[in-house]
């Protein structure tokens, strides 16, 4: 009898949900999970045949399924109340911090990556500053579950470091750890706060003899409710948004190059998404120029970056005229010619230690440097 009610329970469940989905129209984009859902699949029948339409149309059901978001929430309640510490490579740390699961890397290439950042800082000596920012578990590991076997990025850091000799390193790990009481990493985001970028941009200030800005000078915006790419990834029901904080700086023109020019640096239509972040420098572009017309130092910084520098960014262009963003996953163009245009005073390169150690396209700035040896070697 107990299973014939739970038959006719279930059964009515997906009656309703079916007659629900007649009438409810279709998500384009899901703040929840911060990405867009599947549309409905197109058929043919090359994609019949092959099975391309059905894994198309099971994928626009999973998205399209009525009350999508609280099926999510009630699976990560489950999942907590069995005692689960991870869930999508996110894991559930302490204090509620949330983490990425980092415990193995491809260590070929990450040696290719530092080979060719030393590389191409011997040919630009004197002007190349690398800064590896830790990932906010090392920072916290004691807020890792117990057993964690995450990799020691503190050891490879300072192993990298050692090695590089024609850079200006910038270590921020002892500053971070010193204050990692203070509020320098989001919980549900693997970026650092606004605040542990500006501690690592007066690091390289002052490592090549400026002065960094004083923030008390600055208003600040703050914004509440953020919910950033681990919570997407994990859902858990019991996190409690971060709070993001930017600074108004004016006088500056952002170009986008192949989109437009913006008389701000933020997008501040992203202030209202629960995934806040890509509000700065309008999320990654190939190429972005910056310039303060109230400055005229004469002063200009390449910064070649993954997104952490999106948040560090805006202060440098308190202490440049341009500040000119390259990100190498999607620029097409040539490192050497943008270099040998622009005669940079600095050049920074900026990544998260995850990113090096995963990101194949650091090596753009190795092909660079095997073009130009050839050329060089052919006019001898």
């Amino acid at each position: 009898m107990k299973r014939k009610y739970l038959l006719y329970g279930f059964t009515i469940i997906i009656l309703t949900l079916t007659v629900i989905s007649f009438f409810d129209k279709d998500k384009i984009f899901s703040e929840f999970e911060n990405r867009n859902l599947k549309s409905k699949a197109k058929f043919s029948v090359e994609k019949f045949i092959n099975g391309k339409f059905q894994e198309e149309y099971e994928e626009y059901i999973n998205d399209q399924i009525p009350l999508r978001d609280e099926w999510i929430s009630i699976k990560s309640m489950s999942e907590y109340l069995l005692g689960k510490i991870e869930n999508n490579g996110i894991i559930y740390g302490r204090n509620k911090r949330l983490f990425e699961k980092f415990d193995s890397f491809n260590e070929e290439r990450l040696k290719n990556n530092v080979e060719a950042i030393s590389k191409f800082s011997e040919k630009y000596i004197d002007k190349v500053s690398l800064m590896i920012v830790p990932n906010s578990y090392e920072i916290y590991r004691e807020d890792l579950p117990k057993g964690s076997q995450q990799v020691n990025q503190t050891e490879i850091i300072n192993k990298i470091y050692s090695k590089l000799i024609y850079s200006n390193n910038i270590n921020v790990l002892d500053e971070f750890i010193n204050k990692k009481n203070e509020y320098i990493y989001y919980n549900t985001d693997h970026h650092w706060t606004t605040y542990g970028a500006y501690l690592a941009y007066c690091d390289f200030m002052e490592s090549i003899g400026f002065y960094p800005i004083d923030l008390s000078n600055y208003n600040s915006v703050i914004l509440d409710e953020f919910y950033g790419s681990y919570f997407s990834k994990a859902k858990p029901f019991n996190i409690q948004g971060d709070i993001l904080t930017y600074y108004e700086f004016y006088n500056l023109e952002m170009d986008i190059v192949g989109d437009r020019k913006y008389d701000s640096i933020y997008d501040i239509s992203k202030a209202k998404l629960r995934d806040k972040y890509s509000l700065f420098l309008r999320g990654n572009n190939s190429l972005t120029i910056i310039k303060n017309s109230k400055l005229q130092n004469n002063k200009n910084i390449l910064v070649i970056k993954d997104s952490f520098a999106n948040s560090l960014v805006p202060f440098l262009t308190q202490n440049f005229e341009e500040v000119h963003v390259i990100d190498l996953r999607s620029f097409n163009g040539k490192i050497s010619d943008y270099i040998n245009e622009n005669n940079f005073d600095n050049i920074i390169i900026l990544y998260n230690f995850i990113n090096l150690a995963t990101d194949n396209n650091i090596l753009k700035i190795k092909y660079w440097f095997v073009l130009y040896a050839l050329i060089h070697i052919s006019k001898n």
